[in-house]
């Protein structure tokens, strides 16, 4: 199997999350439409309580096979890189069927006494199951890509993404039309939709595992390094879980972010205990993660691909000592993420009010409610697409436990600016504390990368072309978007400025030269 070259990987799985984000698009806007803010407030609970045990369970999972995977191949040592997979197929198999049953059962309790929102259970029961597959999907993905790839992950993407869009909206649909009687009398309409789509979810991921098993093993016949020694079954096991634990605690101080606004945010926006506050409160909330979240997350997840692109080269490079190419991975990661970023986070705060218009013209009150916040949001996008790389090549050069601490401070900025802000600014309150938390993380694992890795980056200069460059894009999407607004509909002069912008953004980002885009790693 010959290896893919880190520009090719990233795109292969760029391709894939884009296609996978406009599947998302395709889902999350008509079922914002179906649910409202209500029933979004369930579905985001169900979602943000059930993230922190998909992170216990799942992941660090992909990054640590992919890790141990590419050491083995950097050794030449292809069976112990085979037989990492299969150990880790028995191991997390166990784990996450055990994580499943545990939040099936505990659904009730979780979400009636830490979130004070009894209904979202249902949605968290329909989307338990998800965690085990899951677990067998980040294994695959991980075996793949620690031989450099990163085809089997991009296809099991996109098709996981049709399999949500299909079969989430038809399940919700299907649920919100069934006829009075037939659903339980303590639960809400909007729940058990919420429920539905959930369970559509949970079967994306069962479509997303089989297309993976499709593909063929990596068969490799490399022989092993001599200097190298042969290793056990066990030193295999502990290999992963060395790269595992950092990692999968790192991602759940990340996602007890989330749970953060579930808990405190929603204490804090209903304000007292009345059962009308609360069901503002959830629809508020419900405004803001259903809408203000998704087109913050768009981004992100989109750049997150090239750090997932870069790892396995990035562990090769640095676990050989080759310097300056663990540089050139490094500069290259970090650059090309921010082209995608920078523009687009500037794009989303000077433009917020119409994209969010544009995406759920239906939902007039959800939209005014969550325009304002995604303004600040917008700004946090640069700085959480940014952070991303620099943990992946913390991750992959054997510093993962560095990325925990840092996340801990970003999880105690996120709690201290919630508890002191939201009172004062409502909604804004979450997207600034946001904000100011992914702030806080992009520096602290900026300096941990440099003082931990010894590799300099000298980004001043093209980062300076890329803002003069994004500026300018912004400011020509929103003036032909207001003059065209005069002439068009606000879908069509959306999507005019939105393209003349970004021909502008290619001119200038040509002219200074601020980003390389051909690959000059060997194939």
């Amino acid at each position: 199997m010959k290896k893919q070259s880190v520009l090719r990987g990233s795109v292969w799985l760029i391709g894939s999350a884009l296609a996978a984000k406009i599947l998302g698009a395709v889902f999350r806007i008509p079922l914002t439409a179906m649910l409202g803010g209500s029933g979004m407030g369930y579905f985001s609970c169900a979602y943000g309580l059930f993230l922190p045990i998909f992170a216990l369970s799942v992941t660090g999972i992909n990054t640590a096979v992919s890790a141990v995977t590419a050491q083995a191949l950097a050794r030449h040592d292809t069976d112990a890189a085979i037989r990492a997979k299969q150990l880790s197929l028995r191991m997390f198999g166990i784990v996450g069927a055990a994580a499943a049953a545990g939040l099936f059962l505990l659904a009730g309790p979780l979400c009636g006494g830490l979130l004070h929102d009894p209904q979202a259970a249902p949605a968290v029961r329909m989307l338990a199951p998800a965690v085990f597959f899951c677990c067998i999907n980040a294994v695959l993905r991980g075996g793949y890509e620690g031989h450099q790839n990163m085809m089997p992950t991009a296809v099991s993407q996109v098709t996981e993404g049709i399999g949500r869009v299909v079969f989430g909206l038809m399940l919700c649909g299907a649920a919100l039309h069934l006829p009075d009687g037939s659903m339980p009398a303590d639960i809400e309409p909007a729940a058990c939709g919420a429920a539905a789509a959930i369970l559509g979810v949970t079967l994306s991921t069962v479509i997303g595992t089989l297309t993976l098993l499709i593909f063929p093993a990596p068969q490799n016949h490399d022989t092993m390094n001599p200097v190298f020694q042969p290793q056990s079954d066990r030193q295999l096991r502990l290999s992963v879980l060395r790269v595992l634990l950092p990692v999968a605690a790192a991602s759940l101080v990340t996602n007890l972010t989330t749970l953060i606004d579930l808990a405190a945010g929603m204490r804090l926006l209903a304000g007292s205990a009345s059962a009308d506050a609360r069901a503002d409160a959830n629809f508020r909330f419900g405004a803001y993660s259903g809408l203000a979240v998704t087109v913050f997350n768009l981004v992100p997840a989109v750049t997150n691909m090239l750090g997932k692109g870069v790892f396995p080269a990035f562990a090769s490079s640095y676990a050989q000592h080759r310097t300056d190419e663990t540089a050139h991975h490094a500069q290259t990661v970090m650059l090309r993420t921010a082209f995608l970023a920078v523009p687009a986070g500037i794009g989303v705060t000077v433009l917020a009010f119409p994209i969010l218009r544009f995406l759920f013209p239906s939902r007039p009150a959800e939209t005014a409610a969550a325009a304002q916040p995604l303004m600040l949001l917008g700004i946090a996008v640069i700085f959480a697409a940014l952070s991303f790389p620099i943990f992946s090549m913390l991750q992959a050069s054997g510093h993962a436990a560095d990325t925990v601490t840092v996340m801990l401070t970003g999880a105690a900025v996120k709690l201290g600016c919630n508890l002191l802000l939201i009172p004062r600014l409502d909604l804004n309150g979450l997207a600034l504390s946001t904000l100011l938390c992914y702030s806080v993380i992009l520096l602290l694992a900026y300096r941990k990368f440099r003082r931990k890795t010894g590799t300099a980056l000298h980004l001043s200069r093209p980062l300076l072309g890329i803002v003069f460059s994004s500026v300018l894009c912004v400011v020509t999407a929103r003036a032909v978007y207001d003059e065209m607004s005069g002439f068009v509909s606000q879908r069509p002069a959306l999507l005019i400025g939105i393209a003349a912008g970004g021909v502008v953004y290619l001119i200038w980002s040509g002219l200074l030269r601020t980003v390389a885009f051909h690959d000059t790693t060997a194939e």
